[in-house]
């Protein structure tokens, strides 16, 4: 027992030998610190993408066949806007990554879904209901007169 008037928790029993994989396996998934782990790396990842992206996109507006149609400055600009939306277009796609690596293991397709009304209207004894409904009627109207 505890001195200091604390309760006792008595230890979880669990398999503490990691060099069986089934544990190891069951250690790594655990948690919202591995989940963080993974969305922090993807976006990390996401972002030098997406400047790598960028960049290209710059490099290949400043070669020299596209400055000596367009000139220096218009390619660029052009080199600027192509790369800022690739920039854009693969963040988005780490975004996603990243929500989908925060939202943990997700539920079964079939409980997420809401039922429709016509078929939980089809569960519905219409006819226990109304008899219950006049018994309460009749109940309330004799108590309060």
């Amino acid at each position: 027992m505890a001195s200091d008037g604390e309760s006792v928790v008595e230890p979880v029993l669990e398999d503490l030998d990691v060099r069986k994989p089934a544990v190891r396996v069951a250690r790594a998934g655990r948690g919202r610190s591995r989940r963080s782990l993974v969305a922090i790396v993807e976006l990390a990842g996401g972002v030098a993408n997406a400047s790598a992206e960028a960049l290209r996109s710059l490099n290949a507006a400043l070669t020299p066949e596209a400055v000596a149609v367009g000139g220096l400055r218009a390619s660029i600009y052009v080199g600027l806007r192509d790369g800022n939306v690739h920039f854009f277009e693969e963040l988005a796609r780490t975004s996603g990554r990243v929500f989908d690596a925060l939202r943990g293991p997700s539920l079964p397709e079939d409980s997420a879904e809401v039922p429709d009304t016509e078929s939980v209207a089809r569960w519905i004894d219409y006819q226990r209901l109304a008899q219950l409904v006049s018994v309460e009627m009749k109940r309330t109207s004799v108590i309060a007169p």
